[in-house]
């Protein structure tokens, strides 16, 4: 089961623990990632956290490794949402194979914009599948120009989480404005993100479209 957890905390709250608690951490995070665990993790750009997505086999099992996370006693808020696999770009439902160190390739350089779109798939009527195959085919050109990080489908089929490697606002509204099921999409939310020190990968643009089976 796929989960993206959004995580709220003040980094200027640990003092002079930051340092081992942010190591401690990191070094969970490794763990998950070598169980095929960890599927992608990111800073919010406002300095207040981080976004990340498991896959864990329960809600049980998530509490319980939320809880175990060395900095959970300075979490603030903590929001998760079920995801799903979206059905063409399965690639991003899948932990990451190695853990690329910090220093081993180029940083990439990369102003990424996590947006969660709520959809009404009823607003496309008789034109849905012509509608849904389109969006795909505008996701499928943003990753052939290295601007499509990351895409998921919600576990409530009510719309679907992308992260896109885009500069700035602008550019984002303008994308959104051009997708095909926009006239459908009722509600918007981007939150600007940066990458993660010590997981540079997962702010990466993906490479190739792997075609579903």
């Amino acid at each position: 089961m796929l989960f993206l957890i959004d995580v709220t905390f003040n980094f200027s709250t640990l003092g002079d623990r930051a340092e081992p608690l942010v190591k401690a951490e990191w070094k969970v995070e490794e763990e998950l990632l070598e169980k095929g665990q960890f599927v992608g993790i990111w800073r919010k750009a406002n300095s207040m956290g981080t976004m990340f997505i498991l896959d864990l086999p329960s809600h049980a099992a998530l509490s319980d490794q939320i809880r175990a996370m060395p900095l959970y006693p300075f979490f603030t808020d903590v929001r998760v949402t079920p995801l799903i696999g979206h059905p063409n770009f399965p690639q991003f439902a899948r932990g990451a194979a190695t853990h690329e160190k910090p220093g081993s390739k180029p940083a990439p350089d990369s102003i990424l914009h996590l947006v969660d779109v709520r959809i009404e798939y009823a607003r496309a009527g008789d034109k849905l599948q012509e509608l849904v195959q389109a969006e795909w085919r505008a996701s499928e050109q943003m990753l052939a120009k290295r601007q499509l990080v990351g895409i998921w489908r919600k576990g409530n089929a009510l719309g679907t989480y992308v992260l896109w490697n885009l500069p700035d606002a602008d550019a984002v509204s303008a994308q959104l404005r051009s997708m095909p099921l926009y006239p459908c999409f009722t509600d918007i939310t981007v939150t600007p993100l940066v990458l993660h020190p010590n997981f540079p990968q997962f702010a990466r643009p993906a490479e190739h479209h792997e075609k579903p089976v």
